[in-house]
């Protein structure tokens, strides 16, 4: 008798683990589906909106131009050694997220090019100034032929510079 009932305890057990593992199987195999819509509005929208011209100092003011969004091109025509030409450039934030400058391009490469005793210098904007969304900020471009310049070079430079944004 105690075989039988063993048996039968063992029969049980048996079914018990085949209805656990049934019931796992099912609950591990079934399909999880979860549908939905999500919209995200928002504008990006920085880009410079004037150049103005600052004060010259035995200086010719070529052409100082928006070529992109953040892109300005500035020509001078300096008269000799000690002349500066000064922009004054406004970059608006007309997006709905604020934006952050990531990087300043275009100065070192004008420094580099003949002349070199022309330079360019940007003031007022660095990289990690802030602009909120619906702001404005105005930052300068100077070009100086170097004072302590003694050679005659050519008195006219070119350059590109742009700021360029990231989110915030």
């Amino acid at each position: 008798m105690m075989k039988t009932e063993r048996q039968k305890v063992i029969i049980f057990v048996l079914l018990g683990i085949l209805v656990g593992m049934t019931v796992g199987y099912s609950a591990l195999s079934s399909i999880l589906k979860i549908d939905g819509v999500s919209k995200i509005t928002g504008d990006w929208d920085i880009h410079f909106t004037t150049i103005d011209q600052g004060t010259l100092v035995d200086a010719t003011n070529v052409s100082a131009s928006i070529s992109n969004q953040t892109t300005a091109t500035f020509t001078v025509n300096l008269k000799k050694p000690g002349s500066s030409a000064e922009y004054s450039v406004t970059v608006k934030n007309g997006g709905s997220y604020n934006a952050v400058v990531e990087s300043i391009t275009g100065v070192d490469e004008a420094n580099e090019a003949s002349p070199t005793d022309i330079i360019f210098e940007v003031s007022d904007i660095d990289v990690g100034t802030e602009l909120e969304a619906g702001t404005e900020k105005t930052f300068k471009v100077k070009a100086t032929w170097k004072p302590e310049s003694t050679t005659i070079v050519d008195n006219n430079k070119q350059a590109v510079i742009s700021v360029n944004f990231v989110q915030k």
